[in-house]
């Protein structure tokens, strides 16, 4: 296909038609035939439009080896798996990727069943949704906000205990709490439970399902991590 501009012309005019659909459409791709293309698209994402939620993928084709790269973009929150959002090969660079979705670590001499007891307690004690299924070592959990870090525990805390006597001024209005009910999470996530060869320990694998703001992903990984490992 000839266009005027070339590909990255081309592509520019998909993203901007985009952004004027927006959530309509769940996710935009376009195929492109230069590698030098996917800097330029993926920066006019970035930087001119500040998607944050993108996904590139190489292709090989045949035996001549062809090599052609996707680009596809969300301006929801809903997030790719790790294996589709960044499909690429060695020589691709990190830059050019969207944040990992996909956080990992070990608890050596622990078992499934004794990791889930311990996640269930970190989590069941914040302010979010959390699921656990025990039939297959997984659940899944949104949160509004970040709740997980020192201000909003020492928040938690003194609400709790205005809760039983003072005047009550701490407490939402309950159009305040059908509202805040209503509003999408600023962060999903998928906790996957994973036995270790010999039954060394358990594998945590955290899977970011829904945000935009990568910071907040990270840092619930973190915490995570540190009361998991540490507990």
């Amino acid at each position: 296909m000839v266009t005027p501009g070339g590909e990255t012309a081309f592509a520019s005019r998909l993203i901007a038609e985009s952004a004027a659909l927006g959530n309509r459409v769940q996710w935009y791709t376009t195929l492109l035939g230069k590698y030098s293309s996917v800097a330029v698209v993926v920066e006019e994402l970035r930087g001119k439009y500040g998607v944050g939620n993108w996904a590139v993928r190489e292709f090989v084709q045949g035996e001549s080896k062809t090599r052609r790269w996707g680009v596809g973009w969300s301006w929801g929150a809903r997030r790719p798996a790790e294996e589709v959002a960044r499909a690429v090969g060695p020589g691709v660079p990190r830059a050019l990727l969207p944040f990992p979705g996909r956080f990992a670590f070990e608890v050596t001499g622990a078992g499934v069943q004794g990791v889930a007891d311990r996640v269930n307690v970190v989590l069941e004690g914040m302010d979010l949704e959390w699921r656990y299924r025990p039939q297959v070592s997984a659940g899944v959990g949104f949160a509004r906000e970040n709740v997980w870090s020192r201000a909003a525990r020492r928040q938690r805390l003194k609400y709790k205990d205005g809760a039983g006597g003072g005047d009550g001024n701490e407490k939402m209005e309950e159009g305040e709490k059908e509202e805040e009910e209503e509003e999408e999470p600023a962060l999903g996530f998928k906790v996957q439970l994973l036995m270790l060869k010999e039954g060394k320990g358990t594998e945590v694998v955290v899977r970011w399902l829904l945000g935009k703001e990568s910071v907040l992903f990270e840092s619930f990984c973190g915490m995570l991590k540190r009361q998991v490992v540490g507990g």
